[in-house]
């Protein structure tokens, strides 16, 4: 068996109560050997966590984040070098800023490297969201370090690109982002398409807490969208859709439920247009099953994604389903057959989609019939669990491959 070394950023891996670090105990059991190596600081708590019976979690224990990537190759380079046998695959979780130190420990070590890709890095919206802004713009304070973090991305794209041209193996998470991959000159038999995960069956089974229109009786009809209250969701095109949406519909409610730190800025959009009493931002709840159920439309407006989780959730749920052409729409949601498909920042077209679910109650429920029907057919956790062993199974097939010529 193969044995893997993961570079990752996401400091809830030492959480043990986690999904995620419930995850890497799923994937331990696909390999012999299974080394984390967390990308932070010293207040992460312990060097070493034995978590399993193959895996064990490091972390970088770095004095600041400017020596994140050498804390982490040194790491790195001695797992490596204390095993003999060279059936090493290692993985990053993203080619920004896991993935430079990930190919550079592959590569002095003579092992396969293997590149996680999650976000559209292919996709103008992606490419040109808020970099032109904040180039003629350089004063403007960021609101948040998500905001800081996505121009640095943008600003490293080449690099990217590099990475992914240069890997062994690559795990996308959509069909257009493997047809990104393949673009660069990546081999379909090196790239492994494998879906973030959903529960589909608690989305299908789960009982809803409450009801939406009960809770506000005062709308006949509900427009819900889920997600963190950042710029690239678009939501403030979602309000300007809206107020379109509410001439045709006065007594219908659009309700976001999130956090993030658009949220001032959108409430104060929404009372700009008179729309204070028909605009109400949530925070974030657990229960999202009872929100999907019990709204008339669920819609996903973002200028990029790299697949929407939240789309997939509210297709199990049963609500029709309104997006922007991103993430895993053309995939699984199919323009008028399994919902809606939108031009990405078109407002207009936005809103007549949306208008038209809440007018056309039989479409809606078809559409809301033939979404379901498609996210039933998504792989189960075993078969994703197996897509990942076989993602790194062809990045170890490649490396070898590659270091025998």
């Amino acid at each position: 068996m193969m044995n893997v070394l993961m570079f990752s950023t996401d400091r809830a891996l030492f959480d043990k109560n986690s999904p995620v670090h419930a995850r890497l105990i799923e994937q331990t059991e696909l390999v012999r050997k299974l080394r984390v190596v967390v990308l932070g600081p010293k207040k992460d708590g312990e060097m070493k966590e034995k978590g399993g019976k193959h895996l064990i979690i490091f972390g970088t224990q770095s004095a600041s984040r400017f020596f994140y990537m050498s804390d982490a190759y040194r790491i790195g380079r001695r797992i490596i070098q204390g095993h003999k046998h060279n059936n090493w695959v290692v993985t990053a979780q993203d080619p920004f800023w896991t993935g430079p130190v990930a190919f550079l420990v592959a590569k002095i070590s003579g092992v396969a490297f293997h590149l996680q890709l999650h976000t559209d890095i292919f996709s103008r919206g992606w490419r040109g969201h808020g970099l032109t802004r904040r180039l003629l713009h350089p004063w403007i304070l960021f609101r948040d370090v998500n905001e800081l973090r996505a121009m640095l991305e943008q600003l490293l794209y080449p690099m990217a690109l590099f990475l992914l041209r240069h890997s062994d193996g690559v795990r996308v998470i959509s069909e257009r982002l493997l047809r990104g991959t393949l673009s660069l000159g990546v081999t379909m038999e090196q790239i492994t398409k494998v879906p973030i995960f959903a529960n589909v069956r608690h989305f299908l089974e789960a009982t809803p807490a409450f009801d939406l229109h009960r809770s506000y009786s005062e709308f006949s009809r509900i427009v819900l969208s889920l997600g963190r209250l950042q710029s690239e969701k678009n939501y403030h095109g979602l309000i300007r859709a809206f107020a379109q949406v509410h001439k045709e519909h006065d007594d219908a409610l659009l309700l976001i439920v999130g956090n993030g730190p658009e949220r001032e800025r959108l409430l104060f959009l929404a009372r700009s247009l008179g729309l204070e009493d028909c605009v109400k931002i949530l925070p974030w709840a657990r229960d999202v099953a009872t929100y999907y159920k019990t709204c008339d439309v669920y819609v996903q407006p973002s200028i990029y994604e790299g697949w929407s989780l939240a789309v997939i959730e509210a297709m199990a749920s049963g609500a029709p389903v309104v997006m922007a052409d991103v993430g895993c729409a053309g995939e699984m949601v199919r323009n008028e057959e399994t919902g809606l498909v939108v031009p990405v920042d078109d407002e207009q077209a936005l809103a007549h989609a949306i208008g038209r679910l809440l007018t056309d109650h039989e479409l809606a429920r078809k559409l809301a019939a033939n979404g379901n029907a498609e996210v039933k057919k998504l792989a189960t956790k075993a078969e994703t669990l197996m897509l990942y062993k076989t993602s790194w199974e062809q990045a170890l097939f490649h490396g070898r491959k590659r270091l025998k010529t």
